[in-house]
């Protein structure tokens, strides 16, 4: 089986596992997977961009501790 069908294949099968789960799962418990989840991607995306360089270039808030 050649590899673009076999990860086809994975993918279908993982997305019909998460259909034949979801309505098991109560909403709020869902709610808080996904938003770990993305928060996690934004975390490990934010490192990565910072350690090469193609972070954000702001200075930071001055927030008067210094005054």
């Amino acid at each position: 089986m050649p590899p673009g069908r076999l990860s086809m294949w994975v993918g279908r099968a993982v997305l019909g596992v998460a259909r034949t789960v979801k309505p098991l799962v109560p909403k709020r418990l869902a709610a808080a997977a996904e938003d770990r989840f993305f928060g996690v991607v934004f975390h490990l995306t934010r490192v990565t961009n910072d350690n090469y360089g193609n972070g954000t270039r702001e200075r930071p808030a001055d927030l008067g501790k210094n005054r």
